[in-house]
């Protein structure tokens, strides 16, 4: 879902002058800078939760890193039943089919007269990781005539069809969409289901979008992209953890070796070369670097590199935590036909005081429903690295429509016992829901510090018919140690993915709803200004200590055209050798990349 990283996709839309006097009145009548010109794309693989507003007008999506199946490159545009406050639309109800989310594009020069070159082509998606679609469901593309003034249903994709990408290419030939003003847009209608399994509707009936492109001089077979991709976040783990205490891996007497995962993909219809997979962990200043090795991709493939014996030590200057930014670059035999926003990502790993399965996104919701659940339990194993006392959880709390979740539990720890949950070594009773604070993980304090020397269980009792939801990460499989006991006997949940339940141990209590996601986007901001510009930009840097900060500034066709060392937070550039244009500022240290505009 997710809060996860993005980068700025290297796009591909030219803003440039416009004749009116080529147009008649037949025409969309916009200001200059309203109109986009083709070739218009978006991979959505950039460092935002929404898409990028100088090409969407967005209702209700969001970007999500975690939520996409094997996607064309990371990130896709989402499509669900919550808006863009992450509440149920007001028109929603259980049984009846709604409108969710709309995005459309900004306004888009089509005024291409008897052109039968133009396409649109994008990959689309139902369910993912997320819940999929009902039959009843549907994913619509709709075109906007500026002629008619009005928008048409063209294509309308039924739910329960396909669970993986699926691109689709369609030719835009008619006069009245062939005009200045031209725009699409994608829509999704969800159903609720019935009220007896609320957990089904915590979110639901999702919807990907990715890889849309429009141009012209395109024919119908011209689906291939030549572009090697990664496809998810890098997944660095010590263990089977995603993050442990730092106090405990510190001094664990028998260092746990950590192992990392990265997914990448060859999309074009080509072998391609991976000349080098190179990951970066920072921290405290210092860089450790290692190239992966060089790998062989046929075309269409996915491919998952992974190591589960990474001879790494992690290392901090603080004695309570570790902070490390994580960064993942792909180099190809032909970098350069690559798409650059879908290269390198970087994404934040912290330890802290607490242990986690979970990736910090949630994909579905968990939780025991239906007639006989009254009074029963869910507990998640966790294995300590050493003896130590636990001083409350963080539990990820989901939205339920309707809040028809319970407005109370019992939090439990118990102790193990042949691998299941025995004596009950602590309970605090009638812990109120916080019903609105909901998509986000809440601190629950222990009364009292609770020793905890091996194994351990940790979860709540279910006090009334409603669901308890909490957050599920369903792309996070693997280690399976949920349980659930209805009726007296302790079972195995079947369920794959992790519940979003994370022991906190120690004198550091984390603040409430303060909990560093453990996949967070690594985030700095650079202000460019003016922009547009003509002669000279001034880059003005969020870092605290700019020193030896790489720039590089790149053409509209990828070619590098200046390159800079900077050593302040604010830098006054030359830019007055450079042609009027559209181009990308970016910088691989404090990963970020922007937009610039040259006018002249």
């Amino acid at each position: 879902m997710n809060k996860f990283f993005r980068r700025i996709v290297f796009l591909l839309v030219i803003l440039s002058s416009v004749n009116f006097s080529a147009f008649s009145s037949e025409t969309y009548s916009l200001q200059l800078s309203d109109t986009l010109e083709i070739p218009f794309f978006d991979d959505f693989s950039y460092c935002t939760d929404f898409p990028d507003e100088n090409l969407w007008v967005n209702k209700g999506t969001n970007i999500s890193t975690n939520l996409p199946k094997n996607p064309p490159s990371i990130g896709a545009l989402v499509f669900d039943a919550l808006d863009t406050d992450k509440k149920f639309y007001k028109s929603a109800s259980y049984g009846s089919v709604c409108a969710g989310d709309t995005v459309e594009t900004k306004p888009i020069n089509l005024y291409y007269p008897n052109e039968k070159s133009v396409y649109l082509s994008f990959y689309y998606q139902g369910g993912g990781y997320g819940d999929r679609p009902e039959s009843t469901d549907s994913l619509c593309l709709d075109f906007y005539s500026p002629l008619d003034d009005k928008w048409t249903t063209v294509k309308r994709y039924e739910g329960a069809q396909y669970n993986f990408f699926k691109q689709e290419i369609i030719n835009i030939s008619e006069r009245k969409f062939l005009q200045k003003g031209f725009r699409f847009r994608f829509r999704n209608y969800f159903s609720l289901g019935s009220s007896l399994q609320p957990d089904l509707v915590s979110n639901c009936d999702f919807w990907m979008v990715d890889y849309v492109k429009l141009d012209k001089n395109r024919n119908e077979a011209d689906s291939v992209y030549n572009d090697v991709s990664l496809t998810a976040l890098p997944v660095l783990k010590v263990g089977d953890y995603q993050s442990v205490p730092w106090q405990h891996y510190k001094f664990n007497p028998e260092p746990v070796t950590p192992q990392y995962t990265i997914n990448y993909r060859n999309n074009d219809d080509k072998a391609r070369l991976l000349d080098s997979i190179n990951l970066t962990l920072t921290h405290d200043g210092v860089d450790d670097k290692f190239a992966l090795g060089t790998f062989n991709m046929p075309g269409y493939m996915d491919f998952v590199n992974t190591n589960s014996e990474f001879l790494y030590i992690f290392d901090s200057k603080l004695d309570s935590s570790a902070n490390y930014e994580v960064t993942v670059k792909l180099v190809s035999d032909v970098t350069s036909m690559d798409f650059a926003g879908n290269n390198q990502i970087t994404v934040g790993k912290e330890f802290y005081n607490y242990y986690a399965y979970d990736d910090g996104t949630a994909e579905a919701a968990y939780g025991l429903h239906g007639e006989g659940s009254t009074g029963g339990f869910c507990a998640v194993r966790f294995v300590t690295l050493k003896p130590d006392k636990l001083n409350g959880v963080n539990m990820y709390f989901c939205p339920v429509f309707n809040d028809a979740q319970a407005g109370f539990f019992n939090l439990k720890v118990w102790n193990c016992v042949n691998g299941l949950p025995s004596t009950e070594i602590y309970s605090k009773d009638n812990v109120a829901v916080p019903k609105d604070k909901t998509n986000q993980f809440v601190f629950v304090p222990f009364d009292e510090l609770i020793q905890v020397t091996d194994t351990f269980f940790i979860g709540w009792e279910k006090l009334y018919p409603q669901i308890l939801a909490l957050g599920f990460d369903k792309n996070t499989a693997v280690p399976n140690n949920k349980f659930y006991n209805l009726g007296g006997t302790w079972k195995k949940s079947s369920e794959s993915g992790q519940i979003m339940i994370r022991p906190t141990f120690g004198y550091l209590k984390t603040p409430v709803n303060e909990v560093v996601d453990n996949n967070k986007t690594v985030k700095k901001t650079v202000k460019i200004f003016p922009n547009p510009a003509s002669d000279y930009i001034t880059l003005q840097l969020s870092c605290a200590d700019c020193v030896k900060i790489p720039i590089d500034i790149y053409s509209i066709d990828g070619r590098k055209v200046k390159s800079l060392i900077i050593n302040s937070q604010t830098t006054e550039i030359d830019v007055s050798d450079l042609p009027a244009g559209m181009y990308l500022v970016v910088s691989g240290k404090i990963y970020c990349r922007e937009k610039l505009l040259i006018v002249r």
